[in-house]
């Protein structure tokens, strides 16, 4: 049996309070998952965003460079809500807590999105 060794990273310990051991915890293995979410995401969102530039524009008739805006504008809030919820979850609040609290305010924006849709599409046919 090999001896694993015993050198800590910084004096840190695991959850069971061993010392972590840089063959087995951390490194860039443990972030592949991370890094395999961030492709695939950006991979599903920004054909979105682009269709969002396209409905704006036709649809919504805006002009192209505003509908582009419009969009930067909304990533950008997103991200800077993702930020102070970030905070809010790591300083003050569980984070199965900030789940509860921000996943029906998220829900109730995806079904506003979807009646501005469904009421510009209906108003567009009549």
């Amino acid at each position: 049996r090999r001896r694993r060794s015993t050198m800590t990273i910084g004096g840190s310990v695991d959850w069971k309070g061993n010392p972590i051991d840089r063959e087995v915890h951390g490194g860039v293995r443990a972030a592949w998952f991370m890094y395999v979410a961030n492709v695939v995401m950006n991979m599903v969102i920004v054909p979105n965003l682009l269709n969002l530039v396209t409905y704006l524009h036709g649809t919504m008739h805006m002009g192209v460079s505003s509908s582009a805006t419009t969009v930067t504008n909304l990533v950008g809030a997103t991200c800077g809500f993702a930020l102070i919820g970030a905070f809010l979850s790591d300083s003050y609040i569980v984070r199965s807590r900030t789940i509860l609290i921000f996943g029906p305010l998220m829900f109730l924006v995806i079904c506003l999105l979807v009646c501005q849709l469904s009421v510009g599409f209906l108003l567009r046919r009549s």
